[in-house]
């Protein structure tokens, strides 16, 4: 079931985390930087029984992401789909 924000009477938290961009290369530090620690703090926020959605991944189409796609002669949804 998925959370919903806001509820009223309880605590809402929104939790987001950005991946690392396109044109870097990923490692273990990617991880724990962000996706890693945000992903602990909505499962600490749900087991304390506070609404959490967490959000990650959103942004496919920044600046970044298409200028590797140009650079890669593909689309921006080719390569984030890598």
């Amino acid at each position: 079931m998925a959370a919903k924000v806001p509820i009223k009477g309880k605590r809402n938290i929104l939790i987001t985390s950005a991946l690392p961009y396109v044109n870097n290369v990923p490692h273990l530090g990617n991880i724990i930087g962000c996706v890693l620690s945000a992903d602990v703090f909505a499962r600490y926020c749900r087991l304390r029984g506070y609404n959490a959605l967490y959000i990650c991944g959103t942004d496919e189409y920044g600046t970044a992401t298409e200028t590797k796609a140009l650079e890669e002669n593909s689309t921006p949804k080719q390569i984030c789909d890598k």
